[in-house]
């Protein structure tokens, strides 16, 4: 089978790898439909910059829509033919066939495990991962948009635990995919105002169209007018942060989401009153699973404004380099 392969840092390419020949007790064989880049994190285990070791040659990705095809005799909450998220070939921090997980979803067929029936058998060694590879609606299958409900899930997850948006002036730094998710979540929420940043002007229609209400050109140092009770960083803007904290009024957060490969921030000039929030999403709860389901099948939140192309999966390590030449922001592969 074809996979997209990070054969060393910086060389991204499709590869025949060995076929799954085996299903174990407690997983399913899945073929995989569609899956979709993720700039910051592929980014980072393809340039080999993130804090962890990385083993080369390794299977990359981690945002995916699969059927299920075959079934363990161990398996209890998945049958054939239903839809799932981010099968794998190979899971994090393990290897198949001399390949390793660099999240390891970019391939024709994947598994997934039934964690919940292992832990119902009294088995706990399992991947954390497979929390993760959950069933979405069956109608979904031929949606390529449907893989963006990973993300969805990712922001939303993160966006609940901060302060209550609705009557609140909200600024996003980034209009990149998930600072358009956080505009159209603040939108739903009913904010008072939402103001997007960015130095690419070329996203602003984008945001526009998603909630945003205004729109700051942050290459010519346009500057937001007031203060926000929220301001967010979806874009990764660590190092200069202490540029962003005078636009937080007194008492209101900064929210951190994005993270640079530095992986460090110097906070400069600011006195009391600013509360900084850093949390962790938590997309594996069920119920931020059923609730942004239930966004998109209530029409809140359309699937389809995040992603920009959409590509056969052999033109992955093309997409890569377009994303890097800011020509595409996430595209999205049919497999």
């Amino acid at each position: 089978m074809k996979a997209v392969v990070v054969k060393e840092p910086g060389s991204v390419e499709i590869q025949n790898v060995p076929d799954i020949k085996s299903v174990p007790e407690y997983s399913c064989l899945c073929r995989n439909l569609y899956a979709s880049t993720c700039s910051g994190t592929d980014r980072k285990l393809i340039h080999n910059t993130t804090p962890w070791e990385n083993k080369y040659p390794g299977i990359l990705g981690h945002e995916n829509t699969a059927e299920v095809i075959q079934t363990g005799p161990g398996v209890k909450n998945f049958k054939t033919g239903d839809i799932v998220l981010r099968p794998v070939y190979v899971y994090a921090g393990e290897e198949r066939h001399g390949y390793s997980g660099l999240f390891g979803g970019f391939s024709e067929y994947g598994i997934i495990t039934d964690f919940k029936a292992m832990e119902d058998d009294g088995k706990t060694a399992f991947n954390p991962y497979s929390r993760y590879q959950v069933k979405i609606p069956p109608n979904w299958k031929d949606n390529p948009s449907a893989v963006m409900l990973i993300t969805l899930k990712e922001t939303f997850s993160w966006l609940e635990k901060l302060t209550p948006l609705y009557g609140k002036d909200v600024g996003i730094i980034g209009a990149g995919t998930v600072g358009l998710f956080y505009t159209n979540l603040a939108a739903v929420f009913c904010a008072k105002s939402i103001t997007v940043m960015d130095i690419d002007k070329t996203r602003f229609p984008q945001a526009e169209k998603v909630g945003a209400d205004k729109c700051i050109d942050l290459s010519v140092n346009e500057k937001p007018e007031g203060a926000f009770d929220l301001l967010i960083d979806a874009a990764g803007i660590l190092t200069m942060i202490s540029d962003f904290i005078p636009m937080v009024r007194q008492g209101g957060t900064f929210g951190i989401y994005g993270i640079d490969t530095s992986f460090s921030a110097k906070f400069e000039g600011f006195g009391s009153g600013l509360h900084f929030a850093f949390h962790n999403s938590n997309e594996a709860d069920p119920l931020v699973h059923e609730t942004c389901i239930g966004l998109v099948n209530r029409g809140l939140v359309d699937l389809s404004n995040f992603h920009s192309s959409v590509m056969p999966f052999e033109r992955a390590p093309e997409a890569y380099k377009l994303i890097a030449e800011k020509k595409e922001t996430k595209v999205v592969f049919k497999l």
